[in-house]
């Protein structure tokens, strides 16, 4: 009876961190197709990006009408805080609009591999040294709008 059990928890545990890796990744690549329409959204009826007055979790200003009813200002499904970051530089490149998940006191941002990749895996190429999605200052996950 323990061999049994044994068995059907060493198969399903692997599952159960698969499931759990790809919800996460779901939320988060929901979350930027959603903040990336509001901030596009900004952009066309100012003519310009807001700018990035604001700290991570806090809404930029004058988005909270674009974005108020999200997820921007909780801890993300993996780790950190949404940060919107206009005319960064990210591991040497400079980008015009960028959304950066960052590290907030305890609300570190993932470091797992898998995890990064699956999400790169669903809002852009898969290789997170390019694209869309990839890591930038710090290593933190970044989704950029304009180059």
């Amino acid at each position: 009876m323990v061999f049994v059990i044994s068995i059907t928890a060493a198969l399903a545990v692997p599952a159960l961190k698969r499931v759990n890796l790809e919800a996460r990744s779901t939320v988060v690549a929901n979350d930027f197709r959603v903040f990336a329409g509001a901030f596009q959204a900004y952009a066309h009826d100012h003519g310009d990006w807001p700018s990035g007055d604001s700290g991570p979790g806090e809404f930029p200003p004058d988005m909270a009408g674009y974005i108020g009813q999200t997820n921007w200002t909780r801890v993300t499904p993996i780790g950190g805080r949404y940060s919107w970051e206009p005319n960064s530089l990210q591991q040497g490149e400079r980008f015009r609009a960028v959304i950066v998940i960052t590290s907030v006191g305890d609300d570190k941002v993932t470091t797992d591999r898998r995890q990064l990749e699956e999400l790169d895996r669903r809002v852009d190429d898969g290789n997170l040294d390019t694209g869309n999605f990839r890591l930038g200052y710090r290593n933190y996950p970044i989704f950029v709008l304009e180059h």
